[in-house]
């Protein structure tokens, strides 16, 4: 009997110190709970919020920009690059922006809801919730601001590129010039 039962799946999970797991079941509502998933988990593949645009500062901007150079070392080229990351970076805020303001919308509809269910801790947790919402929406809104100035964060995305663009062009140098022999 035991033979049989090695490959057949738990229906019960073993409790945790004393506590009882959940069971296993993908309907299960508390696995749908926001206290079951981490913040930072990828909603559909997707980073949201302030990560996002904190994984768009943070990509290899580099090497773009010596790709970009072996490509074409125009420095109208490199301007319009620039411009064109400027913008990703300016439409991914937009994204952001809209994302938190649905998630403010929908924490607002639940706390009124379940205030007059008189579910006096998960108005609280949901208090707290948008509070790191609202935190979250003020960086965003200080990143924007650096941007629009060409400072901050957003500034490191440029010099990256520039970077990379430069590398581009001296390797373009290096393997046309400097190796020919006189």
């Amino acid at each position: 009997m035991g033979l049989f039962n090695l490959f057949k799946k738990k229906q019960n999970p073993e409790p945790v110190n004393g506590v009882p797991a959940l069971p296993q079941n993908e309907n299960h509502p508390d696995l749908h709970s926001h206290n079951i998933h981490p913040k930072n988990i990828p909603v559909n593949g997707e980073i949201k919020g302030i990560e996002a645009i904190y994984s768009f500062l943070q990509a290899d901007f580099e090497s773009k920009g010596y790709n970009d150079a072996l490509v074409s070392p125009d420095e109208s080229n490199k301007l319009d690059n620039i411009r064109l990351l400027q913008l990703d970076l300016e439409i991914l805020i937009q994204k952001v922006e809209t994302y938190y303001s649905d998630s403010i919308k929908e924490i607002d509809y639940h706390m009124a809801s379940r205030t007059r269910a008189g579910l006096i801790d998960l108005v609280e947790e949901l208090k707290t919730r948008r509070d790191i919402v609202l935190d979250h929406v003020n960086k965003v809104n200080e990143l924007k601001k650096e941007m629009a100035g060409n400072a901050g964060m957003s500034e490191r995305m440029v010099l990256s590129y520039q970077r990379g663009f430069m590398k581009g062009i001296s390797a373009i140098t290096q393997s046309t010039i400097m190796n020919k022999k006189i």
